[in-house]
């Protein structure tokens, strides 16, 4: 992955230790996620991804029966993933480390590409959506993937409480005429730019390639933010982020009094499919 200049995205060997607890996929769940965009891409087709990570999707897609060539700017992923390719005997993965706004492919070389959760990083985002509609040949499909997690269940309700207090404490704390951080690219910025590629969506919105329900405790969801490892407490300056938890901390204690009691989240893989000209 990459980020914005001017902010800290190290992947480090912490985030990397993490970032699977975290943002890790059921087994069955993860089987699901891989075969449905294997549906989309076609078995046996070669598949950039940007971003790969510790591989939570790269692989599942390789095990569907795609060859997954994955490009992340963090060593400590890569070698993360480099221990699970090996430890699960997982074929059909090519990693190579490096920025994504920088690709080192030659033209038409994929029939598909994917990206979750990784362009809001990028501030040239546009750009990186360029050279991918250089990169997958004529006809070719991008998948771009996101985790939902129930708006009416107890995280849900956390993460939107955490996004309008940021947006408090930034209010407060900021000088005159700055904001807190936030992503630098939407949905539906995206979706435009990509048709002005030539990339047209499938179907009438997102795909979900699958959903299940887990189970965490309300101390968990917190902690994820807290630490960081959560990619909308990255970009926080320091202040702001220790406020803000301040404020978050207190309303979970009010809503939820036993903060170590586990719950059940209703979660979703959502697919958003393009396909690009022939």
């Amino acid at each position: 992955m990459t980020g914005k200049p001017g902010l800290d995205y190290r992947f480090d060997t912490r985030v990397a230790v993490q970032y699977d607890a975290l943002r890790g996929h059921p087994p069955e769940v993860s089987a699901d996620i891989g075969q449905a965009i294997q549906q989309q891409i076609g078995e046996g087709s070669r598949v950039l991804e940007l971003g790969v990570g510790t591989g939570r999707i790269a692989l599942p897609v390789a095990q569907a029966g795609c060859e997954v060539f994955g490009v992340d700017v963090s060593a400590h992923m890569l070698e993360a993933l480099a221990r699970r390719k090996q430890t699960d005997a997982v074929e059909g993965i090519y990693l190579a480390q490096g920025d994504i706004t920088a690709l080192p492919f030659r033209d038409r070389v994929f029939d598909g590409a994917m990206a979750v959760h990784v362009l809001h990083l990028v501030a040239d985002w546009a750009g990186v959506l360029d050279q991918v509609s250089r990169l997958v040949r004529p006809g070719g499909t991008l998948v771009l993937g996101r985790d939902w997690i129930d708006p009416e269940s107890f995280s849900g309700m956390l993460r939107n409480h955490f996004r309008r207090t940021v947006q408090e404490v930034g209010t407060e704390m900021l000088p005159p005429g700055s904001s807190a951080a936030a992503p630098p690219s939407g949905g539906a910025a995206i979706v435009k730019y990509l048709m002005e590629l030539g990339a047209q969506p499938i179907g009438q919105g997102e795909i979900v390639g699958a959903e299940w329900t887990t189970r965490l405790t309300p101390r968990q969801v917190l902690d994820g933010i807290r630490s960081r490892d959560d990619a909308e407490s990255w970009v926080l300056p320091d202040d702001i982020l220790t406020e803000t938890m301040r404020r978050l901390d207190a309303f979970a204690a009010e809503q939820w009094p036993d903060l170590d009691a586990p719950l059940p989240v209703t979660r979703r893989f959502m697919l958003g499919v393009f396909r690009f000209a022939n």
